[in-house]
């Protein structure tokens, strides 16, 4: 008895000695990290303080550009609102051109993970139109059914064809959601769960130069009391200035703007952003200011006038480009001067 009790315990000596090795040969299997090397960063023009486009769109719809009167693939004078056919360029055009999506959020945290090579651009939405995400009815499971010609059914369209893309978005909306009072919750939630985020974009679209500090509180209160009932936790505290108002940091209604108090709950918002007309700095440049951001207005004008083809130009000698890296920023020494003092990741020049 005592044999056989001792020639077990030899075999599970033996057997996990096995099971040990195995490990061991898949840890030895796997690729190792490679080094990039100066070379790597002067091919690839890398430089982590460039500026960052943050692109500004309003409704998206479903005509071709040669059905409108307008520019390009503008549908209004001004090119806040866009074809689809023109929406689905721009993306094409982005992608072609070396950019991924990153989230808004990311960015003013600093937080950039592109790939090596790669430039970032956050794409934003306001007003909260029905055509940005327009339901057309439920499935058997209650899922909303989304059209494919609205923005968010571009955007899906664009995660299947292109898996690198990191497609994301962030919709800022008012007091109407989406348009869709059937639809609205169901709209929010989908949106936070498949990769999108929702801000904040006043309740009625208020021009802050034109009111008080009542009612300034009570335009950014609410909405953020409304987010709290329908994705609390889950929305991000970022409003969009409609008509880009107030125009300056130093207006007397931008600390309610910053620091709102609304039926007894203080909320504080993390940045604003400008209706705008170029690229913004790197969040790690000394010129970097997350509370008042510019964008991009996403419209056609012949290449004048800050429109995307005369922003993408300027873009190619001053754009973002990123090591691969999350962790360490990568930098030309000759731009060293522009980075900023509150820089915590490990900043390599070359």
């Amino acid at each position: 008895m005592k044999k056989v009790l001792i020639l077990l315990i030899l075999l599970l000596l033996v057997g996990c000695g096995k099971k040990e090795n195995e490990v061991t040969d898949n840890e030895n299997d796997k690729p190792e990290v490679k080094e990039l090397t100066e070379e790597d960063y002067i091919n690839n023009n890398v430089n982590e303080l460039g500026e960052v486009p943050i692109m500004m769109y309003h409704g998206i719809h479903a005509m071709k550009n040669s059905e409108t009167s307008y520019t390009g693939g503008n549908v209004d004078k001004d090119g806040y609102q866009r074809t689809t056919e023109a929406f689905i360029n721009d993306l094409e055009f982005y992608y072609s051109n070396g950019y991924r999506m990153i989230r808004l959020s990311d960015y003013v945290d600093g937080n950039i993970d592109v790939e090596l090579g790669k430039s970032p651009i956050i794409l934003t939405f306001d007003d909260g139109l029905s055509n940005a995400i327009k339901v057309t009815g439920l499935d058997s499971n209650g899922n909303i059914i989304i059209d494919p010609n609205s923005a968010v059914g571009i955007l899906e369209s664009f995660k299947k064809k292109y898996p690198d893309y990191n497609v994301t978005a962030t919709f800022f909306i008012n007091g109407g959601l989406f348009e869709q009072k059937e639809y609205n919750e169901k709209i929010l939630n989908w949106l936070v769960d498949n990769g999108y985020d929702i801000g904040n974009h006043t309740y009625t679209h208020v021009n802050f130069s034109d009111v008080d500090a009542n009612r300034s509180k009570e335009e950014v209160g609410k909405i953020y009391e409304l987010l709290d009932k329908i994705i609390p936790n889950k929305y991000v505290n970022v409003v969009a200035l409609p008509y880009g108002s107030p125009y300056s940091l130093t207006h007397s209604n931008m600390q309610y703007i910053f620091n709102t108090e609304y039926n007894g709950k203080t909320y504080v918002t993390k940045s604003a952003l400008r209706v705008g007309w170029k690229a913004e700095s790197s969040p790690f440049s000394s010129d970097f200011n997350p509370k008042f951001l510019k964008r991009i207005r996403a419209y056609d004008n012949d290449g004048v006038e800050f429109d995307i083809e005369m922003n993408f130009k300027l873009l190619e000698k001053t754009r973002y480009i990123s090591d691969g890296d999350v962790n360490t920023i990568v930098i030309p020494s000759s731009k060293s001067e522009m980075l900023s003092d509150s820089v915590k990741k490990e900043v390599k020049e070359y």
